[in-house]
């Protein structure tokens, strides 16, 4: 299992990079030594609280994003809590900007005693093995129910940008291996609000499997928003 000191200075260094600061100039805002804060994020030493609050300041993140660290627990979180049953998801939606296939990835943590999972949204990253590589970073909440599951998100980078996410349970996600979604919050290109459809998977899936058919709006969605004048997500099996 992974040791507390090591979750914490990987999530310190996960948000450094994401403010694309510099061990240097990240030290000198915590005033400790460039080769001390090497070592917090290598987990060689431990934290005290004052300098871990200085380093949740500098980052301008809240100090329980760097100590969201849960043992394993044997009792499982109730089903109506998570109704994926697993704590990381892979998504897919088409970028028409940029022509393209996009992959992000949410993870789920829990914290005991409360109904929501905590949430964090990987937006556009390389690949599913450098998902920290993103170029969007959010964090929120996840509540479900029984035919949807919602995500209230915020942009770690610029908490002016909210990010809403709407899932259609699957009654057995794992074994159907996919569900749809809309995604809502602000385009930067143009700026403008927007609402995507994605396909949500339990696993990577190979190129073989995913289709641009799966992703993009279909001619019945299309209707449907003629028609009633609301986007109408129109679930088909992949």
């Amino acid at each position: 299992m992974e040791s507390i000191s090591t979750y914490v200075g990987n999530k310190i260094k996960f948000y450094r990079k994401q403010k694309r600061l510099s061990l240097e100039q990240l030290s000198q805002m915590i005033h400790k030594s460039k080769s001390t804060l090497s070592k917090y994020e290598n987990g060689n030493i431990a934290l005290d609280i004052e300098t871990m609050l200085d380093i949740a300041q500098a980052l301008e993140v809240d100090v329980t994003r760097l100590i969201d660290y849960h043992y394993q627990q044997e009792t499982e979180i109730p089903v109506f809590q998570n109704p994926f049953g697993q704590d990381t998801l892979y998504l897919y939606y088409y970028d028409g900007r940029k022509k393209e296939i996009v992959l992000s990835l949410i993870s789920l943590s829990h914290t005991p005693g409360q109904k929501q999972l905590t949430a964090s949204f990987y937006m556009d990253i390389p690949s599913y093995e450098e998902y920290e590589k993103c170029h969007f970073f959010y964090t929120g909440e996840m509540n479900a129910f029984d035919l949807v599951t919602y995500l209230t998100l915020v942009n770690q980078n610029n908490p002016m940008e909210r990010m809403s996410i709407c899932i259609l349970n699957s009654f057995n996600f794992q074994q159907t291996e996919a569900t749809w979604g809309f995604m809502s919050g602000i385009s930067y290109q143009p700026i403008a609000p927007f609402t995507l459809k994605f396909l949500l998977t339990p696993r990577p899936l190979k190129d073989s499997e995913l289709s641009l058919q799966d992703l993009i709006i279909t001619r019945e969605e299309i209707k449907a928003l003629k028609h009633y004048n609301m986007m109408l997500l129109n679930h088909q099996p992949i």
